[in-house]
């Protein structure tokens, strides 16, 4: 039987199969392979919170301390501040609160910057660091002669448990002012009867 070509039916076919090569098409680009987690998940802006502990222990019925507003940067392998928290430092050096006052008013913003490395958690939920803070130097006017000052150096050691949660975006780590040392060279004594300070950060990353 001879078979009688249609061109409609040809036509219908034709846009036919082309729909369903375009609706595949669509639906593989509607579907991206989901982005690699990895350690840069953390970069970025924090606002939280400083709370200062004495190493030893507290007396029963003595107030938990109040925990101090601060701003944080974390990029590539170090975390930034620029408004370091240093007055309950110097209180526990000059041990009174005016001239507490006055010397962190004299001294302005404190710089200081905390290196770390990274770790990806097997589950990808979770980022844990290693720290390694430098000591924190400061130069405090001595208030015998106009223009004279005292070098301070803040010994600063890591805590362990710092970690990054990728899902909440929160930021937590600890560190410790262990020793503080007056002067600079050889002239450079210890602090006596420091007492050692621990630092916990509770921080928010900034959308």
């Amino acid at each position: 039987m001879k078979r009688i070509f249609n061109p409609i039916q040809l036509f219908v076919s034709v846009l036919f199969l082309g729909g369903v090569l375009g609706f595949t098409s669509c639906s593989d680009d509607d579907d991206p392979a989901l982005p690699e987690v990895t350690t840069e998940a953390m970069f970025g802006s924090y606002t939280g919170t400083m709370e200062t502990h004495a190493v030893v222990a507290h007396s029963e019925g003595e107030e938990a301390p109040a925990g101090v507003a601060v701003e944080a940067t974390v990029n590539n392998d170090t975390i930034y501040f620029d408004q370091f928290p240093i007055r309950d430092i110097v209180l526990s050096i000059i041990g009174d609160e005016e001239q507490t006052d006055q010397i962190v008013a004299a001294l302005g913003d404190i710089r200081y910057k905390v290196g770390y490395a990274p770790a990806l958690t097997e589950e990808k939920d979770r980022i844990t660091f290693d720290m390694d803070p430098k000591p924190l130097t400061l130069q405090v006017p001595t208030g015998i002669e106009e223009g004279q000052m005292l070098q301070i150096e803040v010994k600063v050691a890591a805590v362990d448990g710092a970690a990054y949660t990728l899902e909440s975006q929160q930021l937590n780590f600890s560190f410790g002012a262990t020793e503080v040392l007056l002067g600079e060279g050889e002239t450079q004594v210890a602090l006596p009867g420091f007492q050692p300070l621990t630092f916990e950060f509770q921080f928010q990353k900034q959308k």
